[in-house]
């Protein structure tokens, strides 16, 4: 009987410590249909009361690692949005899981069994993803004509990319860097081998602190099956102008080894017309130059990309990738002009009378950019038994930029030259990056990630500008805009990642820091113009999913944007008639702090998101215009001020039947711009408003028609505004039997309504000019695959390009 009570204290210790323990699970979350991991599922533990008492979220391959402290009452739940939940009782099994398979929500399910299709918007911790078969009226274009298509992104007449209204952000080619500016980077690759765009507007620690208002990382297609696959498009759009473009891919992968080659050809010709006007006020005279004429484009790329894969064990990957290619735009701007001149002492800017014009003159601008391209990059990496891993990455790039110009003013009353100027650039530009990311597990569901960074750029560049001598017919140097140019920059950049969950929120927290050292010398300087800094970026970003397929971000960093070559080069450009260029070798970086908090949820048949933001911007560079004679103005860049945009962005997805789908987005934002460029205090604001939406219609199993619209409202800018404008697109696409191809027909600019105003002015000038473009086409287009199965081409990696094209 003594032993009674002690061998039940035995037994009590023994079971106490058994059920009290604490058990891991792990395995890997799938989709059910697709079969490929899920990164960012949620995986909860839950109690006996259905508590949360421990939770995960799996990595970029579904895997995923949790504890609990209690043992058989436990249940785990597995979610993600757009699938249904998964209740899963380990019971006595600890260790490795069976593959856990989520199945696709009603909606979604629907769209894969009839039409193929995924979700249109996803929303992760650090990003939002959008898949571009919802954007086939872009299909036949270019990046620049798809990331257009997405919330808070606007492409104005002359292709400049804002997002969020800033045209500063970082973009990524499948997670690769590259130096050239977006819409450059964008409009080479062709839209056909894009899968899926990232917008990531606060970007974790881990990625370039370059771009204040973010990064694009466009992932491109790949394949999953063994032996060849093809796939080739063509286009064309008539031969007045021209416009027509082809591309294809070969792909073979293997058990171990995968390769493939790609290339492109693509000619855009565009027809427009341009319609301006300039008034002065220099001293007592008042100047009023009204013009219009032509203003047409001719572009051409052309690119070759290849790439090798090896998998020598299931531990390591090596990726090796080249990318040639070339580009070139033709710019040109004959214009009409009339000069009137008013002579007074008490004359106004806008004074409505004048005589008869003091002078006509016709100006023939030829301006010619010109790029050839060439990249590199080399990829390692190796996994560990305990889920870590190291990464190494190097690129090099080697490009050439450049061009001519030549500017001709000719007298209408007479047809004698007045004015003959020409010039010839060229700018050898050479990048190398080198970079080492490390990943490390850690206790309770954590993870630690370490990074090294080193850039280096080197753009030098020789600019030859002549002016005609009408008397002696010979070309005579100009000293005021000829000059050499060399920039070295340098950047060292760190960080530390903390990914996690705490409670029932995932969590990323990191900070990076980054030191520039920049040397800029030119043959007409004195002195050299140095700076150096060292800047901190940290980063916060928390996510909740919640039951019933919602979810809550919360997120803030920091970022920063490097001023371009073109806006240091410290000696004059006269690239056409009415401007005069000169940039600042002293400009410091823009510092943007940001902040956001987004929402998601999904019905059966309706996907809503919603994004409110806040970006606040310092050392704001202004480009700002003065007068430099009677009919130039002076255009220099400085930092001047501050902008602050705050607003709302969303985008809803409803499947209205099983064969009509609509998708729209929209974005409206106050912007505010401070500053005190030259000396003047200016300060702008406008409510902004941008909207992009399409409906899809399934007129048969095999044939889509699907309508687009975009509209660009009214925005300020420092000295002035540029003008609202609304484009329009239509399109139907049928896949051909065994879905070894298609047939596509489309018209752009259905309306014809590609015009936009822009307007800048201060007290003592005003400048307006219409820019028209005439590109309503009708496109068709010819896809094939063969040995593709409908299934996803190659990945194409591409280059580490340049901004200053």
């Amino acid at each position: 009987m003594r032993k009674l009570p002690f061998t039940l204290l035995i037994s009590f210790v023994i079971l106490h410590s058994v059920y009290s323990q604490s058990v891991q699970y792990q395995g890997i979350v799938f989709d059910s249909e697709t079969k490929k991991p899920i990164e960012f599922a949620s995986v909860s533990v839950l109690g006996k009361d259905s508590s949360i008492v421990a939770g995960t979220v799996t990595d970029e391959k579904g895997k995923f690692q949790v504890k609990s402290e209690r043992r058989n009452s436990s249940i785990l739940r597995f979610q993600f949005m757009g699938y249904e939940s998964l209740d899963f009782k380990p019971g006595e099994k600890t260790g490795n899981l069976p593959a856990i398979y989520l199945t696709a929500s009603v909606n979604t399910l629907e769209e894969i069994i009839v039409n193929g299709e995924r979700k249109t918007q996803t929303i992760q911790i650090d990003k939002q993803i959008f898949d571009t078969k919802q954007f086939q009226n872009a299909a036949n274009g270019t990046g620049l004509d798809l990331i257009s298509r997405l919330p808070s992104v606007t492409v104005n007449v002359e292709g400049e990319i804002l997002l969020r209204g800033s045209a500063s952000f970082l973009v990524l080619i499948d997670g690769k860097p590259t130096q050239r500016a977006a819409s450059e980077a964008l409009a080479q690759l062709p839209a056909n081998v894009i899968e899926k765009i990232e917008l990531i507007t606060s970007p974790s620690a881990k990625y370039d602190a370059d771009g204040k208002a973010g990064i694009v990382n466009i992932i491109t297609k790949k394949d999953q099956i063994i032996g060849w696959s093809f796939v080739a498009n063509g286009m064309t759009g008539g031969r007045e102008p021209l416009r027509y473009g082809s591309d294809f891919s070969a792909n073979y992968t293997g058990s171990k080894a995968s390769f493939f080659v790609g290339a492109d050809y693509r000619r855009f010709d565009i027809e427009g017309f341009r319609i301006g006007e300039i008034r002065t006020l220099l001293k007592d005279s008042l100047t009023f130059l009204p013009s219009e004429g032509i203003r047409n484009y001719k572009d051409y790329q052309f690119g070759i990309r290849s790439g090798l894969t090896y998998t020598p064990t299931k531990r390591e990957v090596l990726n090796v990738n080249w990318y040639m290619g070339e580009k070139q735009t033709d710019r040109t701007a004959n214009l009409h002009y009339e000069e009137f001149v008013k002579t007074s002492s008490n004359i106004i800017l806008f004074d409505p009378s004048f005589g008869s014009p003091f002078r006509r003159f016709f100006n023939q601008n030829l301006f010619v950019r010109k790029g050839n391209f060439q990249t590199v990059n080399a990829d390692y990496t190796r996994s560990f038994a305990n889920k870590g891993k190291i990464t190494m990455l190097g690129v090099f790039e080697y490009s050439v930029l450049g061009g001519p110009l030549n500017n001709v003013d000719e007298n209408e009353d007479n047809n004698q030259i007045s004015l003959h100027e020409r010039s010839e650039e060229r700018s050898p530009l050479t990048a190398f990056r080198w970079q080492m990311d490390y990943q490390k597990p850690l206790g309770d569901n954590k993870k630690l990630e370490l990074g090294y960074q080193f850039r280096s750029v080197h753009h030098s560049g020789d600019f030859i500008f002549e002016n005609l001598n009408l008397k002696s017919k010979s070309w005579e140097l100009n000293p005021e805009f000829n000059d050499k140019m060399d920039l070295r920059q340098q950047i060292f950049a760190g960080y530390a990642n903390l990914n996690g969950a705490l409670s029932k929120w995932n969590y990323n927290v990191g900070l990076r820091a980054e030191y520039m050292d920049r040397l800029l010398t030119h043959r007409l300087g004195k002195e050299p113009f140095v700076y150096e800094k060292l800047n901190f970026f940290p980063s916060i970003q928390f996510l909740r999913s919640f039951e019933n397929a919602q979810s809550l971000r919360i997120a803030y960093n920091r970022r920063i944007d490097r001023p371009t070559t073109k806006l240091m080069s410290p000696f004059k450009n006269h690239r056409h008639a009415e401007t005069i260029e000169l940039g600042d070798p002293n400009l410091k970086p823009e510092l943007a702090e940001v902040f956001e908090v987004a929402f998601s949820k999904t019905w059966s048949k309706v996907e809503i998101s919603a994004i409110a933001y806040f970006n606040y911007t310092k050392d704001k560079v202004f480009r700002v215009n003065d007068i430099y004679s009677r009919t130039i103005l002076w255009r220099t860049y400085t930092n001047a001020g501050t902008a602050i945009s705050s607003g709302l962005e969303t985008s809803l997805n409803i499947k209205l039947t099983s064969w009509w789908k609509l998708y729209a987005s929209g974005n409206i934002f106050q912007f505010y711009v401070r500053g005190n460029p030259n000396g003047i205090e200016t300060t702008q604001q406008s409510l902004n408003f941008n909207a992009n939406g399409n409906t899809s219609l399934d007129l048969s199993k095999n044939l889509r028609f699907q309508w687009d619209a975009t509209y660009i409202g009214r925005s300020v800018t420092p000295q002035g505004a540029d003008s609202d404008y609304f484009l329009s697109n239509m399109g139907l696409k049928y896949n051909l039997k065994g879905n070894k191809g298609n047939v596509g027909l489309q018209v752009q600019n259905v309306f014809n309504t590609n015009i936009q105003t822009i307007v800048t002015q201060a007290s003592n000038f005003y400048s307006t000019t219409d820019y028209i473009k005439y590109d309503r086409i009708i496109m068709l287009s010819v896809g094939l695959r063969l040995n593709d199965g409908g299934r996803k081409n190659k990945i194409l990696k591409t280059e580490y390009g340049e901004k200053d094209f």
